[in-house]
């Protein structure tokens, strides 16, 4: 799997990109990820580049989102796509009443309190559970969480990620979340380009693919890994050097229009 190309002209492309394991590092504890200030401001000139087609689309809640871009906020999906800001600065969520995840959130609270080095987040329409620190809780916890999900009914689902385990709405994914921007300006009739990391970013790539866009995994592994994305940056590191890459093609490319 080779790198991203270019766009011809800025005009040409709408760009969406994870956090966690993209822009940022990975860390033992959400709280503890940082997110260099270059990049976002790096970030906030290819928006301008772009003419505003600039999103952040991310398991986080959005005001975690914004803490780590601050002073900047960018058009953001938080939640995987359960809630997300536009470029009018409008927020929206899903329909789901937190009080469905209840009984969940007992569930997740008591089996983190069972099994040390895990970690249960409340993000209010959506429940986590943390395991990096605790890697044999996995099957467990993931089937602790299916359990959850059928008391509830249909309108959840349990989503698995890089040591992690979520439930969430049925419908909060990171593609119906790219899509929900592609509908509009200044998105709209734009290639979209999707960077991620995670097996919660396939969907994503899969939606960007059938619009002829580009979809880039970000790590170790590719094809063989069974991912839908057509092309690879091999590190978080590697992806700030494309940015910047990326911000110096435009500057030029304007120079030259």
């Amino acid at each position: 799997m080779s790198e991203p190309p270019y766009p011809t002209h800025a005009a040409d492309w709408a760009l969406f990109l994870d956090l966690d394991g993209t822009l940022a590092e990975i860390a033992p504890n959400p709280d503890a990820v940082h997110l260099p200030p270059a990049i976002v401001v790096c970030l906030e000139r290819l928006q301008a580049h772009l003419g505003g087609a600039l999103a952040l689309v991310s398991g986080r809640p959005m005001d975690a989102i914004d803490r780590l871009t601050a002073p900047a906020r960018f058009p953001v999906a938080g939640i995987h796509g359960a809630e997300w800001r536009d470029v009018d600065g409008r927020a929206h969520r899903v329909p789901l009443d937190p009080a469905m995840l209840d009984r969940a959130r007992r569930a997740f609270g008591t089996f983190a309190a069972e099994h040390p080095g895990t970690w249960a987040e409340d993000k209010g329409i959506a429940l986590g559970l943390h395991y990096r620190a605790a890697p044999s809780a996995g099957d467990a916890a993931a089937a602790m969480a299916d359990r959850a999900a059928a008391e509830i009914g249909p309108s959840v689902a349990v989503l698995r990620g890089k040591m992690i385990v979520e439930l969430r709405a049925r419908d909060a994914t990171k593609a119906h979340a790219v899509d929900r921007y592609l509908e509009a300006p200044p998105f709209a009739g734009r290639r979209p380009v999707y960077l991620g990391d995670d097996v919660t970013d396939e969907d994503a790539f899969r939606a960007v693919n059938a619009r002829d866009g580009i979809s880039v995994r970000v790590g170790d592994g590719g094809a063989a890994d069974g991912t839908a994305a057509r092309y690879r940056l091999p590190s978080v590191t590697a992806v700030h050097a494309w940015l910047e890459a990326l911000e110096r093609h435009l500057d030029a490319a304007d120079a030259k229009a």
